[in-house]
């Protein structure tokens, strides 16, 4: 049942993709059995133009990714995976604790490409569907609306990936001009987090070299084989790339944490906490968001949900502090965790 629904939709999906440019339709493709008003913000007017896709200003979250080996992937939470058209012709994505942004075209109705995706690095939860999400973009060829519903189709695997219209949620904070739409906290302070400390890492130059990098991995690969784990070893050449992949992305994560704490500590100071990937400046963190805060790059827009924000840098029960003065605190920075 799963593979033939798939088939019907890659058949829809196919026909949508071989519209003439010069716009008129093909007899065997049917009409949409909703149009994208339905998935339009209120904000957003009609486009008189014909020539301005119906798929802009709309904005989607992920339902399902179907592909032809019967395999299915569905996210734990849906509002963690959005798709959103810019009618200046850039796409925007949230993949779960990652951000994507490239451009979107779509010449004819039921056509669509999109340009190269960036997107953030961090380590998801288990189970998260971030990279595969990402993943799906650089190979989508086509769309159908139907039922009310954004269909894509890959031309890699023959994939389908569905979306349902986003419900438009009031702006939860407002971080450099840009609105953070949820009605979950602590994504809210996720959010406002990553695109603060990205901002800060580019006003201080802060980045990851491939030196840095591959001094990490030779110490953890050290530090493995004294411990006698040998688990790499069995992997199969792809299995290893593709550990590898995450091994690198995971360091990068953590290297440039490091440097980006390194430099919060030496410009606010204040006392530091104990955490599992490494010593963490928690009165800097709230010194450094306060200051933003006066300056108005950042705005909590929902008072609800201003507590809950700002409890984990007020609520001294919820930490466990290094001693002032002590040799962690002296050693919290000094070491670089490349070497």
């Amino acid at each position: 049942m799963h593979k033939r629904i798939l088939i019907s939709l890659l058949t829809l999906l196919f026909a949508a993709a071989c519209t003439p440019d010069n716009g008129q339709s093909v007899s065997s493709a049917p009409e949409p059995e909703t149009t994208v008003a339905d998935a339009l913000p209120a904000t957003v007017d009609a486009q008189p133009d014909a020539t301005i896709s119906e798929l802009a200003g709309t904005s989607w979250r992920l339902v399902k990714i179907m592909s032809m080996d019967d395999s299915l992937d569905e996210p734990e939470e849906s509002a963690a995976y959005t798709l959103e058209f810019g009618a200046d012709g850039l796409v925007g994505m949230q993949a779960d604790c990652n951000r994507g942004s490239g451009s979107w075209t779509s010449e004819s109705p039921g056509q669509l490409l999109f340009g190269p995706i960036a997107a953030t690095m961090a380590v998801c939860p288990p189970r998260s569907l971030s990279g595969k999400y990402l993943a799906q973009f650089e190979w989508v060829r086509s769309y159908v609306l139907r039922e009310g519903h954004l269909f894509l189709a890959t031309m890699a695997d023959g994939a389908i990936i569905e979306f349902a219209p986003a419900v438009a949620a009031p702006p939860a904070a407002t971080v450099l001009g840009e609105a953070i739409r949820t009605a979950d906290a602590a994504q809210m302070q996720d959010a406002v987090l990553r695109r603060l400390f990205d901002w800060y890492a580019a006003q201080q130059g802060i980045v990851v070299t491939e030196s840095e990098l591959d001094g990490y991995l030779a110490a953890l690969k050290a530090g493995e084989e004294a411990e006698g784990l040998t688990a790499w070893d069995d992997l199969t050449p792809e299995e290893a790339a593709e550990a590898d992949a995450m091994r690198r992305q995971f360091g990068s994560s953590l290297i440039r944490q490091w440097k980006l704490n390194k430099a919060l500590y030496k410009q606010y100071g204040g006392r530091i906490i104990y955490q599992q990937l490494g010593p963490e400046p928690l009165d800097a963190y709230r010194a450094f968001l306060e200051e933003r805060e006066r300056a108005g790059d950042l705005r909590i827009e929902n008072p609800q949900m201003a507590d809950a924000f700002w409890r984990y840098f007020t609520d001294e029960s919820i930490h466990d502090f290094m001693e002032p003065g002590s040799d962690d605190e002296a050693r919290a920075f000094a070491v670089p965790p490349w070497q």
